[in-house]
């Protein structure tokens, strides 16, 4: 799972739009969009933002997520 859907499927978790993640954050609701959609990875002081907004360990947005083989 990437970066983006991590912090996608959290602001969905909490019932929290775009604009509303953005406004809690006093970030873009375009940079949101963004860094949801992998198009930006934002720098260290904003993924601590982000976790905290979301409520979530910073750890647990850069946590890799591994594949089993089949």
């Amino acid at each position: 799972m990437t970066l983006g859907n991590k912090i996608r499927n959290r602001r969905e978790e909490l019932g929290l739009t775009q604009p509303e993640l953005a406004e809690k954050t006093k970030l873009t609701q375009g940079y949101i969009s963004r860094v949801e959609n992998d198009k930006f990875i934002p720098k260290a002081s904003t993924l601590l933002l982000l976790a905290s907004s979301l409520k979530l360990p910073a750890k647990e947005l850069l946590s890799v997520t591994e594949r089993r083989a089949s």
